[in-house]
């Protein structure tokens, strides 16, 4: 349990030399173990190297895609104790075809150690009483294990979940001296917003915890100018697919995160070049989760475009620092809903009259996302009012999130913007095409 000390356990603070030979030692026995325990890792494993700078460098990539062919529902195979009891949770399901993630019992308790370390390096306390708004339902992990690392960190829990009327919060924030949120990070600026329009007397959220999507310095100064919230900070980051990667401390600016090394391993690869990355550039963010067992993750592509910080925080602790620099694949997370490229594209192909180069771009207006999507086409201008209503619909009918946030007004409605033919940007270098931009 967290006491008076400045960091949550010994590992935040230890050594470069124990540092370098808990890593490698972990990381060989977890190899071992994959090979000696599934036998999709097997050949798959042989070019590991324990005493090179970069021991995973001779080993190929895990993606998405072939992940989930490999676990339930069809598959099997990277199952390395299929008698045991398991908890299953899947995500990206918004398109049809979810991705699903099993993790044994003892691997949800063992969620509580980086819960803890980044809890306590982002400032909760245990006199802190939190509202806890992360999704709940539809088979999502996060809010049952933040539900279990608040009970043994000691704090007071309440478990409202993102369902939870904002009227019903704001009663139980007054009584109960509620002073901490954590959540998805637009539930709870929605959350507080509503409050408001009720009267923050009596009530002082002073602590912000957030998940699941970015928040935005605009939102951080609305949080704190508007609502008087004096910490924000992602305490922990990762993917269902992984583990957790990474942690805000209260001296990480937006984006910048403590490495959990002990818990992943973690490289940043520049794929266009070959070759790992020094501090400063940038590349794809590859994690082997040593925590995993059940089903065993190695050199997993999470997604996301990092870069290595190469210097020291200011608090002291040694977790190497790491950037995020947003997706890497053809992702936009908007609201609740990853849309990715390749949906978008789907819908462009079903209405009649547009060309097949297109490009969705997320804006950030009001406090709210915004999906815009620009197609590609050389129907008259008169048609083209008519064309754009039906790809607007046809898209929030394959997304059923976005719709619904849509509908909510957590986010705007999606625009369509219709251009000649070649007008989309392309790269000047390669000629191709732009087709995803993050206004981040």
């Amino acid at each position: 349990m967290p006491s008076g000390k400045t960091f949550f356990d010994p590992w935040e603070g230890a050594g470069e030399s124990r540092r370098r030979r808990v890593i490698r030692e972990r990381l060989a026995d977890y190899v071992r173990y994959a090979r000696g325990r599934v036998p999709f890792y097997r050949d798959r494993l042989a070019g590991f190297r324990p005493r090179a700078e970069h021991p995973l460098a001779g080993v190929p990539v895990l993606e998405s895609a072939e992940l989930r062919k490999l676990l339930p529902p069809l598959n099997t195979r990277l199952v390395a104790d299929r008698s045991s009891g398991w908890t299953v949770f899947q995500s990206g399901g918004t398109t049809g075809s979810p991705k699903t993630a099993l993790f044994s019992h003892a691997e949800m308790e063992a969620l509580y150690l980086p819960n803890a370390r980044g809890f306590h390096a982002a400032g909760l306390r245990r006199g802190d009483r939190v509202a806890n708004l992360f999704a709940v339902g539809g088979l999502y992990m996060t809010f049952l294990h933040i539900h279990r690392a608040l009970e043994r960190f000691g704090c007071a829990n309440f478990p409202f979940s993102n369902h939870t009327a904002p009227d019903y919060v704001h009663g139980c924030a007054r009584r109960f001296g509620i002073n901490c949120m954590t959540g998805i990070a637009s539930v709870t600026l929605d959350c507080l917003r509503g409050m408001e329009a009720l009267g923050l007397k009596g009530i002082r959220i002073e602590k912000l915890y957030y998940g699941g999507e970015h928040l935005y310095d605009s939102d951080k100064a609305e949080l704190r100018e508007r609502f008087g919230v004096r910490e924000i900070a992602a305490p922990g980051y990762g993917t269902v697919d992984t583990w957790y990667i990474g942690y805000q401390c209260s001296a990480c600016p937006t984006g910048v995160f403590h490495a959990h090394d002990d818990q992943c391993h973690i490289e940043i690869f520049d794929e266009s070049e070959g070759r790992y990355c020094a501090p400063g550039s940038a590349g794809m963010l590859y994690a082997t989760a040593l925590p995993r067992r059940l089903t065993p993750i190695v050199r997993y592509r999470v997604g996301d475009r990092a870069r290595w910080l190469g210097r020291p925080c200011p608090c002291g602790r040694t977790t190497p620092l790491f950037e995020l620099l947003g997706r890497g694949d053809d992702v936009l997370r908007v609201g609740f809903d990853s849309v990715d490229y390749g949906s978008i594209q789907a819908c462009v192909k079903r209405v009649a009259g547009l060309l097949g180069s297109a490009q969705m771009q997320k804006y950030r207006e009001s406090g709210r996302d915004r999906l815009v999507v620009r197609v590609e086409t050389r129907a008259p201008i008169r048609a083209r009012p008519a064309l754009a209503a039906r790809l607007a619909a046809a898209i929030l009918a394959r997304r059923p999130t976005l719709s619904r946030a849509v509908a909510q007004k957590s986010v705007w409605p999606v625009r369509v913007e219709l251009l000649d033919a070649g007008r989309l940007p392309r790269n000047p270098r390669t000629g191709k095409l732009v087709r995803v931009v993050d206004d981040r």
